[in-house]
Formats: structure tokens, sequence, C-alpha cells
């Protein structure tokens, strides 16, 4: 089994509510993202609630049969609609991908 973490930064935002607001809108259409991905064999998307300056906002922990499953869900059209809108408010995005 692959799994694959992703942490996510956002930008400086104005205020809180409005970072919130984002984050649940990146959240809502990556959790689309099972049903659209027949490779996607777990998928959890977590909001940080440590106020560390050094925590990231939010993060992926998904796992997928293979590390070719795991490339057919990079690549995939739905996947990357949600990449382009991570990217629009992202300042830093760090991964994993690891088998157990």
């Amino acid at each position: 089994m692959i799994h694959h973490i992703v942490m996510f930064k956002l930008q400086a935002l104005p205020t809180k509510h409005e970072k919130l607001d984002i984050i649940n809108t990146i959240k809502s259409a990556l959790e689309t993202l099972p049903s659209k991905i027949e490779q996607i064999k777990s998928f959890e998307v977590g909001i940080n609630i440590n106020e560390l300056e050094r925590a990231f906002d939010f993060i992926l922990v998904s796992q997928f049969k293979s590390i070719e499953d795991l490339k057919i869900y990079a690549d995939h059209p739905e996947h990357q609609k949600v990449v382009t809108l991570i990217r629009k408010y992202s300042e830093k995005t760090y991964s994993v991908d690891y088998e157990k």
C-alpha cells in the first residue's frame, strides 16, 4: 500500500475567517475526488487546530494500492482541477509518499 501525505500552508490572508473559508472550499473539492477516481483506497483531509507559526493549515492523508495508481490519481483531470485551486492560495506544499 502506498501512503500519500501532503501538507498545505496558505498564503497570508486578511482574516482567520477568510482563511477558514478557503480551507473549507479546498477541503470540499478534495473530498469529491474519491467518488471520481477509483484508484483512491483511503482519503482523509484534516484542518489544523494548532496555532503555532510553524504549523501547516491542512493535510491530506491518502492511500493507493500501487505507485502506478498514485500516478493515475496525480495525473487525473479531476485531481488537476483541485491542484489548480490549491495553487491559487498555497504558499507551501510538502509531500511524502511511502510504502507499507
